[in-house]
């Protein structure tokens, strides 16, 4: 199957934008339909006020689609991830430079100027929850010691570095409100008020878990023999579900932790995320079917987890060194 590369995919939504067949609006929300040449779906956009949008995707493409273009906007973004996944790489980022967006996760981040290279299989639904948040826009709240440290610093204009946090998507809190979202029955001025007051309610729970999560962090001390045996176990069930992978939010419950508390322990402990460590073990699964199986590059991609042999590809060229092809001649 063809893959979609970034110049198909703006020639191809060029051309639907010159067919008039892109935005329709109504008001202060735009809807946007996917081309046919990619596939079914749209993208929902509704104008809260200037600096303050919520963007609601849902998508299934016909092919696989590679990504490469550099994020333009200076403004926070906060995805919640509803159905579907995907791989994305930000070279040079500092944290989660190479990770899974999977349904049931979140993120908050700051990216501008920032490459973004992502990998999006066909034939998947792909349903997301996306806030774009100007800084003026949060610089009109009162800045204080509630906010994390890394949107204060931001805001007060001192200099940091491009940022992705990622976080689960809590049930008990964050769910429900993202259903009252999607199930929206108001129309005109009450939809738009509905809206922005769920939506400002998402943004307020998001920041409020990562300045809580600040000021409480697990000291490497603290954690006891049933926390490790859990952690140990979340490792075995990595080991053993390489081609399956479970989510972040899925592998935790597993185990009887939260995702935090998982996060949080791979990083200490193990001196790696969980996606890191995951990736790690296809890697070596990946290069011991190399030495020792006459299997296609293909075939070995998808039973180490990977859909996309670009994306398989270039996973293993970044850990290994060199590609795939390579390794095996060597």
């Amino acid at each position: 199957m063809d893959i979609v590369t970034q110049g198909e995919f703006n020639d191809l939504w060029q051309a639907a934008l010159e067919a008039d067949q892109v935005w329709t609006w109504q008001g202060h929300e735009g809807l946007r339909q996917l081309p046919q040449a990619l596939g079914q779906g749209q993208r929902r956009l509704t104008v809260f006020r200037e600096g303050f949008q919520l963007w609601l995707d849902n998508v299934i493409y016909d092919r696989p689609i590679h990504l490469d273009y550099v994020y333009q906007l200076p403004q926070l973004t906060l995805t919640f991830y509803l159905s579907g996944d995907f791989r994305i790489v930000n070279p040079g980022l500092a944290k989660e430079e190479d990770r899974s967006e999977e349904n049931g996760e979140s993120c908050i981040c700051y990216l501008p100027d920032v490459r973004s290279i992502e990998y999006y299989p066909a034939q998947q639904p792909l349903q997301r929850l996306t806030l774009s948040v100007g800084l003026e826009f949060l610089r009109s709240y009162a800045l204080d010691q509630t906010f994390p440290l890394l949107i204060r610093r931001l805001l007060d204009g001192q200099p940091i570095d491009p940022f992705h946090q990622t976080f689960g998507i809590a049930a008990r809190t964050i769910q429900p409100i993202i259903q009252q979202i999607l199930s929206c029955s108001y129309q005109g001025a009450l939809r738009q008020m509905f809206l922005e007051s769920k939506s400002l309610e998402l943004l307020t729970l998001q920041l409020a878990r990562w300045a809580k999560d600040e000021q409480q962090p697990i000291p490497s001390t603290a954690w006891k023999s049933q926390d490790l045996e859990k952690l140990e176990r979340a490792k075995e069930i990595l080991q053993c579900s390489i081609e399956y992978p479970p989510s972040l939010v899925d592998l935790a419950q597993q185990v009887g932790l939260n995702d935090c508390k998982l996060k949080q322990g791979f990083r200490q402990l193990f001196g790696t995320t969980v996606f890191g460590y995951l990736r790690a073990c296809q890697m070596e699964r990946a290069k011991q079917l190399l030495r020792e199986s006459d299997l296609y590059i293909t075939d070995i991609a998808a039973k180490v987890g990977y859909s996309s042999l670009p994306a398989f590809s270039n996973a293993f060229y970044r850990q290994v060194g060199m590609s795939p092809h390579k390794f095996r001649r060597s």
